[in-house]
């Protein structure tokens, strides 16, 4: 079906609005408008039952910028239109089940109506001798301008294929054709682009799913490197604690080696002061002169006597300068009692 006028409208592409049809058989078909209608009307009536809904591929109402497919489209009421078009009273409505709805409010798939059209073409070239060399002058002028012509008129010769009948039918065979291709393509071009659409949603998930998995390791990581963090910072302590633990236990075992009286490199003096000490300051925890209120010299001096006898004053000056360096290396030499507690 061609020569589509310039205020056609396509809503969407590859449909036409049935009202729109016999306009453009009027401007641009070769056969009278009338006898097209009627053809077609004929044409399909052999496709299906009257009450047949058409596919909605096909036929649809449209209406608010959408299809509504609820409401079917019948072949008997597709008929009805076209007989009346072909008695020149070209209906504004078509009926549905829905009551009348306007024939503008009607969309047409293009290819399906144009292989209606082109069968309806054929039959009534057929019906008007288009498909015999020559033919009746007055059945020819009615298939074309479809006036009533004399049958007075001499016979036409055979058409040849530069005449401007079989030109105009090859030039609207041509525009069909071109909007055959036109809607071939665009259906292609629309499957291409919902193809990639799809291949891109498809990715885009990936993506979302390979950031989320990223992210997740990140984090794992982060984990990780703080765990590890804190081992070794554990590790540390521990060997700083050892290390101290080693420090203390090494003067403790040379403090046991000195008090071992079987040692023969262990001085007894030196023996006999560290058990001055401890006893007086009781192992370094008090200041002995704040404890007693005595001096140191005196404390000394009584407590050598008890264990040795009569001490030197030269022996009771160095016990008491070692108790005195003792007190001082704990802390200083204090006026009170320092006791601890517990």
């Amino acid at each position: 079906m061609a020569g589509a006028g310039e205020d056609e409208q396509l809503e969407p592409f590859g449909r036409i609005r049935l009202d729109r049809i016999y306009a453009d058989w009027a401007s641009g078909h070769h056969l009278n408008p009338r006898l097209l209608a009627s053809e077609l009307a004929a044409t399909l009536a052999t496709c299906s039952r009257l009450d047949q809904p058409v596919n909605t591929m096909h036929a649809c109402v449209f209406s608010d910028g959408r299809s509504d497919r609820t409401i079917p489209v019948t072949f008997g009421a597709l008929i009805d239109y076209f007989d009346a078009a072909s008695a020149g009273q070209q209906a504004l409505t078509i009926a549905t089940s829905s009551g009348p709805i306007p024939a503008a409010s009607i969309l047409i798939w293009r290819k399906w109506i144009e292989r209606l059209v082109d069968e309806a073409t054929e039959r009534a070239e057929m019906a008007a001798g288009f498909a015999q060399p020559a033919n009746d002058s007055g059945t020819l002028s009615l298939a074309i301008n479809g006036s009533a012509a004399t049958n007075l008129a001499p016979p036409l010769p055979h058409l040849s294929g530069s005449a401007p009948v079989i030109l105009k039918a090859q030039q609207a065979q041509l525009r069909r054709e071109g909007e055959n291709k036109a809607s071939e393509q665009l259906d292609k071009e629309r499957s291409e682009w919902e193809r990639e659409k799809q291949e891109n949603i498809e990715l885009k998930a990936q993506l979302l799913t390979e950031r989320a998995r990223s992210q997740q390791l990140m984090e794992e990581t982060e984990q990780y490197r703080r765990e590890a963090s804190d081992e070794r910072r554990a590790k540390r302590e521990i060997e700083e604690s050892l290390l101290s633990i080693e420090e203390k236990l090494e003067e403790a075992m040379v403090l046991a080696e000195i008090m071992r009286t079987d040692n023969e490199f262990s001085p007894p003096e030196l023996r006999l002061m560290v058990m001055c000490c401890r006893e007086l300051s009781h192992d370094c925890t008090v200041d002995a002169v704040a404890e007693k209120g005595i001096g140191l010299r005196e404390q000394v001096r009584r407590w050598l006597e008890k264990r040795v006898g009569k001490p030197a004053e030269i022996q009771i000056d160095r016990f008491a300068t070692a108790l005195t360096l003792l007190s001082r290396k704990k802390g200083g030499a204090p006026t009170r009692s320092t006791r601890k507690k517990g």
